[in-house]
């Protein structure tokens, strides 16, 4: 009985032993003072494929230059008590690693026309991280395809480069300047039924980027429903006229209404469309007003 007592009392001695070691363990901080100090691009999900790691930003294209920032960081248990000068280079080797993994979705590299950023950068005394600018020129890019810019670290004063941080793929999507979400009123015509025909309003529609100068558009009938027969609808417009052509891949007979002034006002960022298509007795008509509310 008394070894029992002994042997009791040791188990519970070990416990309260572990037990303590957990409670102190579960809010101890890593201890990074015998950590190699690295340079490297941080990304909030570090790639797990293979391949290299990506941040993201989508453009709308405008005439200015669009901002875009990530960041150089110096990873280590204390800061550097002088500058590091840190060399960055756009790698095309790093864009082809990149999409031997992501062969469904490829990525164009950003020309060089379409983007300005430093080649070099510095983490100044006693900090950790600098902001890298990046300006894209939107209107150079094509919005039907995506882009990636490969950004490589080559060198940092003489620190470690990050073996699975020093590279990072910009992927940049493009928006063409009438992409967003529009609301929307009009009246539309179906020969011989007069439940789908008559106005509506107070609808939204999003209108999508489809090339450089056009949007995506699915037209409706008077009760909000979805109109068939002429799918592949989209708005072009003439950037030197603002006038607007609708055209539908699917219904060759779907033409501007001659009698209207098709076009698109860039001050109020509005469309007014009016087109025609189908003969009777299976005509059909239909006049809208598009007004831009947001971006999608």
């Amino acid at each position: 009985m008394k070894n029992k007592n002994i042997l009791n009392g040791l188990v519970a001695m070990l416990c309260v032993i572990g037990l303590s070691s957990c409670l102190k363990n579960k809010n101890e901080q890593p201890d990074f003072s015998a950590t190699t100090p690295v340079v490297e691009i941080p990304v909030g999900s570090p790639v797990g494929d293979g391949s290299v790691n990506s941040l993201s930003t989508s453009l709308i294209q405008q005439d200015a230059p669009s901002d875009y920032f990530y960041y150089i960081n110096y990873a280590a248990s204390s800061t550097k008590a002088t500058d590091i000068k840190v060399t960055l280079s756009v790698d095309p080797a790093i864009l082809a690693k990149y999409n031997a993994v992501h062969t469904d979705a490829p990525l164009t590299i950003v020309p060089s026309n379409a983007f300005t950023m430093p080649t070099t950068i510095t983490i100044p005394a006693n900090t950790r991280r600098v902001q890298v600018p990046v300006k894209f020129g939107s209107t150079a890019l094509d919005p039907a395809l995506s882009y990636g810019l490969p950004v490589n670290i080559t060198d940092a004063s003489g620190e470690v480069i990050s073996k699975n941080f020093g590279a990072v793929v910009i992927k940049v999507a493009v928006r063409n300047r009438y992409d967003g979400k529009y609301s929307l009123k009009g009246y539309v015509f179906r020969e011989g039924d007069p439940v789908l025909t008559g106005n509506f309003k107070n609808l939204s529609k999003d209108l999508s980027s489809n090339g450089a100068n056009a949007v995506n558009f699915a037209q409706v009938w008077s009760d909000g429903g979805a109109v068939g027969g002429i799918d592949g609808l989209t708005i072009s417009v003439n950037p030197a006229t603002n006038k607007v052509t609708m055209k539908s891949t699917a219904n060759a007979t779907l033409a501007n209404d001659p009698a209207y002034d098709n076009r698109y006002d860039p001050a109020t960022k509005t469309f007014y469309i009016s087109y025609k298509w189908g003969v009777s007795p299976s005509s059909r008509a239909a006049t809208d007003t598009l007004t831009y509310v947001s971006s999608r």
